[in-house]
């Protein structure tokens, strides 16, 4: 079947929701179209087919009279299942004890005007400073990359407001990086994050000889993207976009990777027009952010939905390869192929920090104009356990955040401690809505792991008389 072809047949799904019962770190899903019942243990990691008479005890209950011999054996192999430990140790993703990454604000201004604009509604996070001090942002620096050992990583993103105001900055810092890693082979990566109106040729040259990781912010087709990305003057931003665009996949091949970054909420809430979309170029990556705000809780639960039917989209049309393409589905893929539990939804104060243009440091983008949340400047950036305030970053989001019972929790890592603050006012008080938005993500993503990894009987993780052994 051709691309188009499968395209329209793909455009035709609609899927009808997984049923979920919880055993202890057990969730068992079971799929109504196929039947199919797949485990997946929380803390282990593990994926597994399970046998149809365990979703039949489990829906009747453990105690009940009614239970046959099959079902009460099913019982018995899922209790040792939860009992059982990895013949190999199950990995940990946890923070290094250091900064490796740094965002610089390189302009706290912008040329559009988006009408859900998270900076200060112009860019500005309410800075009247539009650009860094450049001799101060290289001692700053100076200061982070002197504690990169030899061979060592580290990351410096470039954000607005739009970053490509000032390409002129960016060229600086990043001639100003290079020498300070000279001759000590260190490995300096480059990200950006730009709405893409500002890509000239010249601009996507001097991305290209970066190989910087290019995040392109584009909320979908013309028609969507032109409601809530205008420019100053009222006018929709897509033909820049799209122009900025095309420069861009003209040097692609020396890009490190081009990704699309979507923000839907009450502004705009077409998810799957916009993958049918943005879909059609060559991202290596498609990134879906929910906006989220006082009383969400409904365009959760739709946004929810609308990517777990767009990851049926993808997987229709591409199988894992295009399911992957989806940023978070990518990231369930590789946590689970690894069996690493994560603790971090971010390294936030742990291993990154962001850099404002007033030279004030924060953990996190948007903590910048949050005067509670500074951790330093110029003259005071103590990165020692004696900092209360990077101390308070230093234990893994998932305790901090009473993780502890959830499914979800080591795919999850513990939420974001921005959309925290936006729901509940606390950082690590976690906001519901975000928690039952990602479970039900996460649930599809792993319905969607066992079909691509087991997709016959005679590939299955275990047969159905529930054998755990062979579990991944």
């Amino acid at each position: 079947m051709d691309k188009s072809a499968a395209r329209a047949a793909a455009s035709e799904i609609q899927t009808p929701p997984l049923e979920l019962i919880r055993s202890g770190d057990v969730l068992a899903l079971r799929v109504p179209a196929t039947g199919r019942v797949i485990g997946f243990h929380g803390s282990e990691m593990q994926v597994a087919e399970l046998a149809p008479a365990m979703w039949t005890a489990l829906l009747n209950g453990q105690n009940s009279p009614s239970l046959s011999n099959l079902e009460r054996e099913a019982l018995h192999e899922l209790s040792l299942w939860k009992l059982a430990k990895s013949d190999w140790p199950v990995a940990t993703k946890t923070s290094e004890p250091a900064i490796r990454s740094l965002t610089i604000n390189v302009a706290q201004v912008c040329n559009l005007a988006c009408t859900y604009c998270a900076a200060g509604g112009d860019g500005t996070y309410g800075s009247k400073v539009k650009t860094p001090d450049l001799d101060r942002t290289r001692n700053q620096l100076a200061t982070l990359l002197a504690l990169v050992p030899a061979k060592g990583r580290f990351t410096i993103t470039f954000l607005g407001g739009e970053p490509l105001l000032h390409p002129d900055i960016i060229r600086a810092i990043v001639r100003d990086a290079r020498l300070l890693v000279a001759g000590r082979e260190i490995e300096l990566r480059f990200d950006l994050v730009t709405n893409g109106t500002l890509v000239t040729a010249d601009i996507a040259e001097m991305l290209a000889e970066m190989k910087t990781n290019v995040t392109v912010s584009i909320d979908g087709a013309p028609e969507d993207n032109d409601k809530a990305r205008i420019t100053k003057s009222g006018r929709g931003s897509s033909e820049l976009i799209l122009k900025g665009l095309a420069e861009l996949l003209k040097v692609r091949e020396r890009l490190g990777s081009l990704t699309a970054g979507a923000v839907f909420g009450s502004h705009n809430m077409n998810i799957i027009e916009a993958w049918r979309f943005l879909s059609q170029f060559p991202f290596d990556s498609i990134k879906f952010e929910f906006a989220a705000e006082a009383g969400d809780e409904l365009n959760s639960k739709k946004f929810a939905i609308a990517v777990n039917e767009v990851a049926d989209l993808a997987f229709a049309q591409g199988g894992e390869a295009e399911l992957r393409r989806l940023h978070t589905f990518d990231h369930l893929f590789r946590t689970l192929d690894e069996q690493a539990r994560v603790e971090n939804h971010c390294l936030a104060g742990k291993n990154h920090l962001q850099l404002d243009t007033e030279g004030q440091f924060t953990a996190c983008q948007w903590f910048v104009g949050h005067k509670d949340e500074l951790i330093g400047d110029e003259t005071n950036l103590n990165l020692t356990s004696t900092n209360k305030k990077l101390a308070g970053f230093a234990s893994p989001l998932i305790e901090k955040h009473g993780c502890g019972s959830c499914w979800a929790r080591h795919i999850c890592g513990g939420g974001c401690m921005h959309v925290n603050k936006v729901k509940t006012g606390n950082k690590h008080k976690v906001d519901q809505a975000y928690c039952e938005r990602t479970r039900t993500i996460i649930a599809k993503g792993i319905e969607r792991y066992a079909e691509a990894r087991y997709q016959d009987s005679g590939d299955q993780i275990a047969e159905d008389r529930g054998d755990f052994s062979e579990a991944h």
